[in-house]
């Protein structure tokens, strides 16, 4: 046979395979789902995160048609979950639920086994939880200006305790000192819960700590909040000022959203923001993220990659701006 010919049949072959696999393709998406769907919670059960997933777990299967199956991968701070999410597949089966802190992580880690713009497609926002600043009792500040005066009167004289290096509340209070021209010690543990007990029992000062993780607290008098981390008041404690109304620009949220495995089909990605957002407005689903302090809003998933764009440069910049004050690994 001619060779040209050969070239001619064996490029046609290769193309109607292509074509073939791309219909395929097109066909599963145009299906999606047709089997359970695993939502992978980069943390260990009984999280804020995992808590937040469990309340929608079942409405959002209901609105997807499939079960939804958590897996908890927790690990290296978030690492071991997101690693095996961006190495699955890009068919709408693995989701991911997480915290900023895939930002964060990416912040503090300078090299992370996947690359958090290329593997990974934000599908949608499920909402903020609100941060507080607890003091201890005895520590004689009830109000941020005060917290202030008392941190310039004595530089590393008050402290504050974080879940542990390069966490959320590490880097919260670090963008306090640098906006509020302050030096607060930072005390870090090895989770919040020590963290916490020690603020507590008055060997740390202060911390910067989720709501949930601290309303038993602060029900007790066991520690006093003195205002909140996000840019406005939230209803969930509206008589809380925001730290940003002593410290013009201060914003540091704890949000969550839900992630796909990066090149996942539009069309996938658009079914799935639609189920978790009828899941975001259902009455039942609302009390109970509403009993956590969970402030849901709706976004297009367009709006939460800006926002996710937005918060992996927001915290590179931090560490970068610390001077060491935030080790990177």
């Amino acid at each position: 046979m001619n060779r040209y010919l050969v070239a001619f049949v064996k490029g046609a072959v290769v193309a109607a395979i292509g074509l073939s696999a791309f219909a395929a393709a097109a066909a599963a998406a145009q299906d999606y789902p047709t089997k359970p769907i695993t939502l992978v919670i980069p943390t260990g059960a009984g999280g804020g995160t995992d808590l937040v997933a469990r309340v929608m777990q079942k409405k959002l299967a209901e609105l997807l048609g499939q079960p939804v199956v958590i897996d908890n991968r927790a690990g290296a701070g978030g690492i071991v979950g997101n690693q095996f999410v961006a190495r699955s597949a890009p068919d709408g089966y693995t989701l991911m639920m997480s915290s900023n802190q895939f930002a964060i992580i990416s912040a503090v880690n300078k090299n992370t086994p996947y690359d958090p713009r290329r593997d990974f497609q934000p599908v949608a926002y499920v909402g903020l939880i609100p941060t507080v600043v607890v003091v201890n009792p005895k520590v004689p500040v009830g109000s941020v200006p005060e917290l202030v005066a008392a941190a310039r009167a004595k530089p590393k004289g008050l402290q504050f305790a974080s879940a542990g290096n390069g966490s959320p509340n590490h880097l919260f209070g670090e963008l306090f000192n640098r906006m509020a021209g302050v030096d607060v010690l930072h005390v870090p543990y090895k989770g919040i819960a020590p963290a916490l007990t020690d603020v507590v029992g008055g060997t740390v000062s202060m911390a910067f700590a989720s709501l949930p993780t601290v309303q038993g607290f602060l029900s007790t008098g066991q520690l006093r909040a003195i205002a909140v981390t996000s840019a406005k008041r939230v209803p969930a404690v509206q008589h809380l000022p925001a730290l940003a109304e002593s410290v013009s620009g201060y914003e540091a949220d704890i949000w969550l959203g839900i992630w796909a495995v990066g090149k996942t089909p539009g069309s996938i990605v658009q079914k799935v923001h639609a189920a978790v957002t009828g899941t975001l407005q259902d009455a039942e689903v609302r009390r109970k993220l509403g009993e956590l302090g969970v402030v849901t809003s709706p976004m297009a998933t367009s709006e939460f990659e800006g926002l996710v764009s937005a918060e992996l440069a927001k915290w590179a910049k931090v560490v970068d701006d610390s001077n060491g004050a935030i080790e990177k690994q």
